[in-house]
Parts: C-alpha cells; sequence; structure tokens
C-alpha cells in the first residue's frame, strides 16, 4: 500500500515533540485508516498491559469507522499481531509477543456520555469524528491520560469555524496545544486517484 506524504505524517507522528495529531479535512482523504493504524503500532511499540479509549459519536460509528478496518488488516496477523473484538465489553485486545493492550471503545453521544469514560486511567486516546462530540466528554477522556507517554489523537470533517474544537486545537493561534496539525485533501488519498 502506498501512502501520501500526510499520511506518512500521521505515521511517523509518535515519533514527534508533540503530544496531540489533529487531522481535518475533507472526507475520504485517508485519515481515519491511517490514523487507526498509527494509534495501534504506536500503542503496541510504547506500552504493555495499557487501556487505550477509541471515542466515535457513537459505539457502531467507532466499530465501523475504526474497529472494523483494523480487523481487516493483513500487516498485523502476518506480524505477530493477535486482535480481538468483544462485542459484549466493547473491548479491543491486542497482544504481540508477550504485550497485551486493551482498546476500549466508548461513545460520546450526548452531554452524559462523559460519566461512560470516567474512572479509566488511559495511556492514550483516539477520538472519530471528535467535532461531533460533546466538549464534556473530549475533556474527560483527555483528563482521564495520565500515563507517561500518553497523547491523544483526533480526526474530523470541517465544522463551524466557531465550534469550540476548532477554536481549541484547530486554530490555536496561541500556541498552547502541543499539537501537530495536518489539513487533508482527497489528493491526499492515493487510493482515489485514478492513472
Amino acid at each position: 500500500m502506498a501512502f501520501s506524504k500526510k499520511q506518512l505524517e500521521i505515521l511517523l507522528f509518535p515519533k514527534t515533540k508533540y503530544t496531540a495529531l489533529v487531522c481535518d479535512g475533507a472526507i475520504r482523504s485517508g485519515k481515519t485508516s491511517v490514523m487507526s493504524l498509527s494509534f495501534l503500532l504506536w500503542a503496541m511499540s510504547n506500552f504493555d498491559q495499557q487501556n487505550f479509549a477509541i471515542c466515535g459519536k457513537s459505539v457502531q460509528s467507532a466499530v465501523r469507522n475504526v474497529i472494523q478496518p483494523l480487523m481487516g488488516v493483513t500487516y498485523f496477523p502476518k506480524n505477530g499481531f493477535r486482535l480481538n473484538y468483544s462485542i459484549s465489553t466493547h473491548c479491543l485486545t491486542v497482544t504481540r509477543g508477550s504485550r497485551t493492550n486493551r482498546f476500549f471503545v466508548f461513545g460520546g453521544k450526548d452531554e452524559s456520555s462523559y460519566m461512560l469514560i470516567q474512572g479509566v486511567t488511559l495511556a492514550g486516546v483516539l477520538l472519530d469524528e471528535v467535532a461531533l462530540m460533546p466538549r464534556s466528554f473530549v475533556e474527560q477522556a483527555l483528563a482521564r491520560c495520565s500515563v507517561q507517554g500518553s497523547r491523544f489523537w483526533f480526526n474530523c470533517n470541517p465544522e463551524n469555524p466557531r465550534h469550540w474544537f476548532n477554536e481549541e486545537w484547530v486554530i490555536d493561534r496561541e500556541h498552547k496545544k502541543n499539537r501537530l496539525h495536518l489539513h487533508f485533501l482527497l489528493d491526499d488519498n492515493l487510493s482515489l486517484i485514478h492513472i
């Protein structure tokens, strides 16, 4: 599989100084698939016996957009990864060699959703379509990332410029966030380019 320059930047994000990755832009531009792959590889390379969160607007959307595509990546079984998703616990367990980590799936559909993620200690979080989630849920997910070396991974499509996530994380005029921002266009998904 060939990666575009911006997709390669996602894969290399774990080697940067940044603690957060924000990818926004066009639908079908290849953000989510490469971000999910990079998130899992980063987690398995750096942690053992830790919890992570994969969050979507709903559990179903996170499973559809992140979990199911990951389960179909042929690289994983060929390289000693075992992925097992439990529908009853909404948990993806990933093992490679002696390392095992758990990736819990959460839905952030309304203001009460933050209570679902309370109490868990996380080493990292991937928020898919973050602009569709309530601020209280997103902030609770970030607050749960207290393991040393934890990182935040955000992706979203264009939203109102006055949306709180745009103002705090995308625009970040005051450079308060230690984040890498990548804006995607359809041309950044090489699988859509026809010769």
